[in-house]
Formats: structure tokens, C-alpha cells, sequence
């Protein structure tokens, strides 16, 4: 992301926000502000993020607003606990859809499958084992969930007006067709409007292809990005509105810190 040099920089008179009707408050005031409300009920979010950006941080902080569905692929349901407990947030009840643990839960029994035949066939002899006709690697199949699927049902069972998170899109690209993917956050995108809640999607910026970000970019409501840039041997980082259906008035871009507080916004600015 490049920043503008001219901009109209517009000073926090006061942090707070009036909540507005139709809108979903994030709960950190100034991106509020910087939404001037907050999501738009029905709307679908793209956060793009590059490689230290601090976007989970920045979704757990989101999450604890409450009535919020969070699916992680990244981080277990304790590990997201952990970290919302170490910035001091309030932990509030949060429907989680722990697709990590899952995951990995499914590898271990995989490798522990796939320890087991070899051990078992380390016991045979070499004319058995020609018998056999198996030298090559021992399948581990193991019935795995299908966790896009998963996705698909839990963004579909929702009630209204919450927030669902989505960290990340990552895994589902690194285990399903793009295609899969995009036609699944379609259904997503179609529940959400009728529930007038707000889907907020993570994704890696430039790891999928420019073509794949253009498609999600292209689908969403909302795009968000959160870049770091290098200024002689200080980075500085930026959330940029880059995107918002029907609200042109609220692109712009907001630096912000990651700090003990958590993710801060230091300065609203406007793109003339």
C-alpha cells in the first residue's frame, strides 16, 4: 500500500461513537469513528493483511464485544482465550468453531496411523512383505471432516445481527479448490445479508494470487487492509478503508499501534 501525501487529516475530537441503527459496532472506538458508526448490518468484510500487520490481534480485539461466532483455523478456542486474557479484554461468551483443533487433532491421528503400520509391518518378513506388494508409503486415510463444509452450515445457522469471524481463509485456500472456496463465501455472504449481520473474512495479502484477492475484493462489501511500511529503520502501520459499498465517504486510512492496550488507532485521515 502506498500512502497519499495529500490528505485532510481530521483531529479525534472525542473518541466515542453514538451507536446508529443498521450498524455493527467493532468495539474500538476510532475504527468506529473511522467507519462513522460502524459495519453496515448485511454487509460481508474482506481484512487483508500482510505478513506482521497484527491482523489477528486486531479480530480477537473484535470479538470481544460478545455475540460473535468465531471460526479459527489458526489458533486453538485456548490459545485466542490465552491472548484476550493477556491484553486484560473482557472475555466475553464467544460461540467458537474450532476448526484448529480439529485439524490437528486429525493430523496426530494420521501420523500415529501411519506409525502404526510401519511398525507392524517392520514384524513381517521380506518374502511377506513381497506378497503384500506394498513398499511404497502406507496410506493414512482417515476420514477427515469436511471443513469447508463446516463452514458453510455454521455461517448458515447464525442469528441475527451478529459478527462473524472467519481467521482465516488461509486454511480452507491451502485445502480446497479457489473456486470451492469462493462459492462457499457466496452462501456465506447471502445468509449474513439476511441476517443483517457482519462476516469478517482474514486473508493473507499477496499469497493467493492477484487474481484470487481481485475475485474476493470484487465480493465483498468491504475491504479492509492493514499493511506495514518500512521508513528508514522504523515501520510504521496502516489500516487503509479501501472499499465500502454505498458509503464512498468513508475510504480513507488510519495509522495505528499495537501496544498493551492492544490495536490502536492513532490518526484518521481522508483521502481528498
Amino acid at each position: 500500500m502506498t500512502v497519499p501525501e495529500t490528505m485532510a487529516r481530521e483531529a479525534f475530537v472525542d473518541s466515542n461513537v453514538q451507536k446508529k441503527e443498521g450498524f455493527i459496532r467493532t468495539g474500538i472506538d476510532k475504527l468506529d469513528r473511522l467507519l462513522e458508526g460502524g459495519i453496515p448490518g448485511g454487509f460481508t468484510v474482506v481484512l487483508l493483511g500482510s505478513p506482521g500487520s497484527s491482523t489477528e490481534i486486531l479480530v480477537k480485539q473484535i470479538a470481544t464485544t460478545g455475540n460473535v461466532t468465531y471460526i479459527t483455523t489458526e489458533e486453538t478456542k485456548d490459545e485466542i482465550l490465552d491472548t484476550i486474557r493477556r491484553f486484560k479484554w473482557t472475555v466475553p461468551e464467544i460461540d467458537f468453531v474450532d476448526i484448529s483443533e480439529k485439524y490437528y487433532t486429525s493430523v496426530l491421528k494420521g501420523e500415529q496411523k501411519r506409525v502404526s503400520i510401519y511398525e507392524q509391518r517392520s514384524k513381517l518378513k521380506l518374502k511377506e512383505l513381497i506378497e503384500m506388494g506394498s513398499t511404497a508409503v502406507p496410506s493414512t486415510e482417515t476420514g477427515n471432516e469436511d471443513f469447508l463444509a463446516v463452514f458453510s452450515n455454521r455461517t448458515k445457522s447464525v442469528s441475527k445481527n451478529r459478527i462473524i469471524i472467519i481467521n482465516s481463509l488461509d486454511f480452507f485456500l491451502s485445502q480446497y479448490g479457489q473456486e470451492s472456496v469462493l462459492k462457499t463465501v457466496y452462501a456465506a455472504k447471502v445468509n449474513n445479508l439476511k441476517n443483517k449481520g457482519a462476516l469478517l473474512i482474514v486473508m493473507t495479502k499477496g499469497v493467493h494470487g492477484e487474481l484470487f484477492e481481485r475475485k474476493m475484493e470484487g465480493l465483498a462489501d468491504a475491504v479492509l487492509e492493514l499493511d506495514v511500511i518500512q521508513k528508514g529503520s522504523s515501520f510504521e502501520r496502516y489500516l487503509s478503508v479501501k472499499k465500502m459499498r454505498n458509503y464512498a465517504k468513508k475510504i480513507g486510512i488510519a495509522r495505528y499501534v499495537i501496544d498493551d492496550s492492544g490495536f490502536v488507532l492513532e490518526m484518521i485521515e481522508r483521502i481528498m
